[in-house]
């Protein structure tokens, strides 16, 4: 078993997106650790960024087509997007899915996890009339 270490543009880009601060592209990742840390490039937060994904330190999430979003979060939860401004918020607690309903209606065999993104229009937008 290989133990890798904590490297200071990892630990930066972590310690960015554990503070939960909205749902950051690479590029965003980037501007604000290349703050902290001016030496590091953009291909060295993609790297990061995919390997932490894909060890399930973070979640990457779409959120527009061509990128992904970056979700620091440690503990489950879901999302909702404005379909009016774009924002995406997180959705604390657990949304209701009947897992025997799903199996009967479609067999799926064992659900382990699932995400929910849901959409429609923001309280700020709403206040806003638009």
């Amino acid at each position: 078993m290989t133990i890798e270490r904590l490297t200071n543009q990892k630990k930066a880009i972590l310690d960015y997106l554990r503070k939960g601060i909205g749902h950051p592209d690479a590029y965003e990742v980037y501007a604000v650790v290349k703050k902290k840390l001016p030496q590091i490039s953009l291909a060295t937060v993609y790297r990061n960024l995919d390997s932490m994904a894909e060890k399930g330190l973070i979640k990457e999430i779409r959120i527009k087509k061509d990128r992904f979003n970056y979700d620091g979060v440690e503990h489950h939860h879901h999302h909702f997007q404005c379909t009016n401004c774009g924002m995406v918020f997180n959705v604390e607690g657990d949304i209701l899915l009947n897992y025997e309903k799903i199996n009967e209606v479609a067999p799926a065999g064992l659900i382990e996890e699932y995400d929910v993104m849901l959409k429609g229009i923001c309280l700020n937008c709403q206040k806003k009339g638009k």
